[in-house]
């Protein structure tokens, strides 16, 4: 799917302009524009994963139900949407890069995360994918599942499928046969909430502090990977890249800085570190997906990083399937 700026701005406001390009990183582009005289940001699908109108959903739902500072959806329909600009989001290279990440910056990280999980527990009955298209003036509605482990089973199945013809499906299926012999490997993750998927440094804005640290949340953007999961799912999403790869030079104290964030707000359930590798390995079966649609393929300068992810699949999954004989 494909979908052109002007086309999706000239079916909804009388007056626009494309100001500039912000983003341009398959499956979406993102510009800056105005519409009816006001600022706002355009983001449109360019590619067959994307989902602007379900991404749309899920952000007027927290605006609607949260008070974290998200954008305001002005307008969406298929293959796009059009929102609110927010002078809180980080611009090119102002998000510290994660080997820089501090304590307090850690901090606050956690901290907004569990706002947003402790603002819509019990919004959600059962776990399950955001689609577009609900009822009752809210545009979410959530294809569920009755387990959290059926969601990851065809979350896993969905990447097997877009990976079938390549080479990088078989980490994948180490994987998806990992979840099929042990069942409870996700067992006592705790009720779902509405989780963000990417809660990275440059998804997220923070006013400064005397010190020039983080004090208030600004801006919280790019929900395109929301799922409605456990909580514990966008705590590793966000701490596993960040403060738990083998060669990161962040202070290893951020992670524990990060989770008492986290835990200052809302307790993790017991057993979510004994779960980590289980998150791990879902999200490296999703990297893959990632590595390709960004790229157009994996190719020769992503083979390095492929391979390094095959065999970091290869090393977890024998080290879970030992621990368990």
């Amino acid at each position: 799917m494909t979908q052109d700026v002007s086309d999706a701005l000239a079916a909804n406001f009388e007056r626009y302009e494309i100001r500039e390009q912000l983003h341009d990183v398959p499956p979406h582009a993102v510009c800056e524009v105005r519409v009816d005289g006001r600022r706002a940001v355009c983001k449109v699908a360019r590619g067959d994963t994307a989902d602007p109108g379900t991404e749309a959903a899920v952000i007027d739902h927290v605006d609607r139900h949260t008070d974290l500072p998200v954008p305001s959806v002005l307008a969406a329909g298929d293959g796009y949407f059009v929102a609110s600009w927010l002078d809180g989001v980080p611009g090119e290279d102002e998000a510290p890069d994660p080997d820089e990440i501090g304590a307090s910056y850690a901090r606050a990280l956690g901290t907004v995360l569990a706002r947003l999980h402790d603002a819509t527990a019990g919004a959600f009955v059962r776990p399950g994918f955001p689609r577009a298209g609900g009822g009752d003036g809210d545009p979410l509605r959530v294809d569920a599942r009755d387990r959290w482990v059926a969601v990851v089973r065809e979350r896993l199945d969905e990447v097997a499928a877009y990976l079938a013809d390549t080479e990088w499906v078989d980490p994948v299926q180490a994987v998806r046969a990992l979840v099929e012999d042990y069942p409870g490997l996700f067992a006592g993750a705790g009720d779902p909430v509405l989780c963000h998927g990417n809660v990275l440094p440059d998804h997220i804005g923070f006013t400064a502090d005397a010190s020039g640290g983080p004090a208030d949340l600004a801006a919280l953007v790019d929900f395109e990977h929301a799922l409605v999961a456990p909580g514990e799912y966008d705590f590793w999403r966000t701490a596993i890249p960040l403060f738990g790869r083998p060669d990161a030079a962040s202070p290893r104290h951020t992670l524990s800085t990060f989770r008492a964030g986290y835990e200052s707000v809302r307790p993790l359930p017991d057993g979510f570190e004994r779960r980590r590798d289980g998150y791990r390995l879902l999200n490296l079966a999703s990297y893959f997906v990632a590595l390709d649609v960004q790229n157009g393929e994996i190719g020769p300068d992503e083979r390095p990083q492929a391979n390094g992810m095959a065999e970091a699949v290869s090393e977890t999954v024998e080290s879970v399937r030992g621990r368990r004989r």
